[in-house]
């Protein structure tokens, strides 16, 4: 990575500041003008290495900036009803990423019964704070595949910025801070995904590329589609 800093004897590796903005944003397959943004321009919270010369993302600070980008995006809320949202869960839970804490439901202000699948009957998702309305099962594990881990303890992201929730739920690429020092790699592999990407740039084929690393082309192409064209749509806010 382009800047480090030492990490402090003792550190776990989810929290050592080791993301730059531009690799971040890279990685989660997110506009770096949004991420910029995001974290200097109005800051959303202060991240783990705001303080350094080149500020610095833990892999909790991207985890939480991809909770944030999945909300908005997959709820459609503007940023203020996220930053909304946000800042009312750091003052209730009192925690620096309360969006990674066990009880982010709350947060979201519904009250979730869920109801086993019987017989024929498949599992359903009650939302009591709506007059009893059925929801869809996927609002409360909506965002299960994609970030992996219990409560703050999260240790892996899946940020395929092609999912589509029930439609396309492809895990082409992994963030886990215990792999290749938390890069961006192909799951189930330490590959990171930015060496195809600079062997593509070079000229090779995917086919070629991914026969170097015993992958099946469709594999190196779903991972390339992640980060070869960056959302620059995304309205930073």
């Amino acid at each position: 990575m382009a800047y480090r800093i030492p990490r402090e004897r003792g550190q776990r590796l989810r929290d050592y500041p080791t993301y730059t903005i531009p690799e971040a944003a890279f990685f989660l397959g997110m506009s770096r003008r949004t991420l910029h943004r995001w974290i200097l321009e109005k800051p959303l919270w202060k991240v783990s290495g705001a303080e350094y010369a080149v500020p610095l993302l833990s892999f909790r600070d991207i985890a939480q900036v991809y909770y944030v980008e999945l909300i908005r995006t997959h709820f459609h809320l503007s940023m203020d009803k996220a930053r909304q949202l946000l800042a009312a869960a750091r003052r209730e839970s009192r925690a620096q990423y309360p969006l990674l804490t066990a009880h982010v439901r709350r947060f979201l202000k519904h009250i979730i019964l869920t109801k086993p699948a019987r017989g024929k009957l498949p599992r359903r998702d009650i939302d009591l704070s709506h007059h009893r309305q059925l929801t869809i099962p996927q609002v409360v594990d909506l965002f299960a595949t994609r970030i992996q881990g219990v409560g703050a303890d999260v240790t892996k992201l899946y940020p395929w910025r092609y999912w589509i929730p029930g439609k396309r739920e492809e895990t082409p690429v992994t963030i886990d801070p215990e792999i290749m020092s938390g890069r961006l790699v192909i799951t189930g592999t330490r590959i990171p995904v930015q060496v195809l990407l600079s062997r593509k740039n070079a000229g090779e084929s995917v086919q070629r590329i991914a026969n170097d690393y015993d992958l099946s082309a469709e594999t190196v192409n779903l991972a390339l589609s992640h980060i070869e064209r960056p959302r620059n749509s995304v309205q930073a806010s």
